[in-house]
């Protein structure tokens, strides 16, 4: 065998490595979660070797009849679940999708508003992407710490004060609904755009769980495929019809020529089969969330917004600072085959070293665990912070926990099933 065998074999070996310890894992991360064996097919297609740049029915490139059949089909389908009047189904990352909008209804030296990263925003809504990329300022929503959401009356303050051009709302933290209606109100005075990033919670608003932006007053919705939508990697925009034909020609040619039509095909099919399970799915999160943070709680974690009942979406926050820093606290649950992510808090200064973990019931809930399952999951917690277990012995107890979750629920099994 020579160099480049050996290295195709490695290379081979090292993902069926990974796909095995996944397997063995608990994965509690809230932006992560399973794709069914149906999605999962549509992605081995090969519609991954085609490009379709342009619009549908207007294509650069000929020989993509029957996916345009199936991009019609998914616009006129996330428009229909989420109140909206347009949908772009080609951005292929929640980043792009932020940065389209930007691209297109601002530019430099434009003032923006969105909550802060340490309060729940993404780096796309309130960091490096709209300031060092689109040279925006950014000014900071107030964010009422002790209630864990949108400071009202002081954001009306602020956004009456500076007219931004966009209102973002939405983030990678949400633990409970934002003043939509209030806020939305407010910007058609001022002029502004209200954009909610969705990314997190859209499985939730799809199923009516979640309040819908649109409903509310929202003018534009991004949103990611692979959190409460358990899709792909890959991102929708939704609008209101006055915003359609910017966003359309700002995503091509502005940011993207091919859009990855596996991926955008394999969206819509998650959202397809979120319309047909969701509900129950999407339910089940909602439950496992709550008794998760419960449980920990009870085991002495400081467990943030507790009286309000911890959360209202699939995600809470633990401020682990007084037992272990985040970063830490990360690592030593990774050795027990635990995911989790470190994550800021209200008041933190580093990314890198926050006071927080973000976990979320998502991808457990997807392989079909229930309340009772959390309760267990809670225990090696304990095990690992307070009663010092060492992480090699809670791993062999979490492999064997994990047998018991094999099979992906809430979708149909293959092909000849939906058939």
């Amino acid at each position: 065998m020579n160099i480049q065998e050996n290295n195709f074999f490695n290379l081979l070996d090292l993902v069926n490595k990974h796909e095995v310890w996944m397997g063995e894992t608990i994965n509690l991360i809230a932006s992560e979660n399973r794709l069914s064996p149906l999605v999962s097919e549509v992605l081995k297609s090969d519609l991954g070797n085609r490009v379709a740049e342009g619009w549908v029915d207007n294509r650069v490139f000929p020989g993509i009849g029957f996916y345009d059949e199936i991009e019609k089909y998914g616009m006129s389908l996330a428009c229909k679940m989420f109140h909206s009047d347009f949908a772009d189904i080609r951005p292929i990352s929640g980043t792009m999708a932020n940065m389209i909008i930007f691209s297109a209804f601002t530019k430099p030296g434009d003032k923006i508003a969105s909550i802060s990263i340490s309060s729940g925003a993404h780096i796309s809504m309130a960091g490096a992407t709209p300031q060092k990329v689109f040279g925006l300022e950014v000014v900071e929503v107030p964010f009422d710490e002790t209630n864990f959401t949108i400071d009202l009356d002081r954001s009306i303050e602020v956004i009456k004060k500076i007219k931004p051009k966009i209102l973002v709302l939405g983030g990678s933290v949400l633990l409970f609904s934002q003043p939509v209606k209030e806020l939305a109100e407010v910007c058609k005075e001022t002029g502004t755009i209200v954009l909610f990033d969705a990314s997190h919670v859209a499985g939730l608003i799809a199923t009516g769980l979640y309040p819908n932006p649109f409903d509310d007053g929202a003018d534009i919705m991004t949103m990611t495929m692979c959190k409460t939508i358990p899709g792909p990697q890959h991102a929708f925009i939704l609008s209101k019809s006055e915003f359609s034909e910017k966003i359309k020609k700002t995503t091509f040619p502005g940011f993207l020529s091919g859009h990855h039509l596996h991926e955008t095909v394999a969206s819509v099919l998650a959202i397809e089969e979120l319309k047909i399970f969701g509900k129950d799915y999407e339910k089940q999160i909602l439950l496992n969330t709550k008794k998760l943070a419960h449980c920990l709680s009870d085991y002495g974690f400081n467990v943030l917004a507790k009286k309000d009942g911890f959360t209202e979406t699939h995600m809470f926050l633990v401020d682990i600072s007084s037992i272990i820093p985040a970063d830490e606290a990360e690592k030593l649950l990774e050795k027990a085959n635990i995911i989790v992510n470190r994550n800021m808090l209200p008041g933190d200064l580093s990314f890198l070293h926050p006071n927080g973990l973000r976990i979320g019931a998502a991808e457990m809930t997807r392989l079909g665990a229930k309340e009772k399952d959390m309760v267990i999951i809670a225990s090696f917690f304990k095990k690992l912070f307070f009663d010092k277990d060492n992480p090699l012995e809670i791993k062999k107890e979490v492999t064997e926990f994990t047998k018991n979750f094999k099979i992906i629920q809430y979708c149909y099994s293959n092909y000849e099933e939906k058939k």
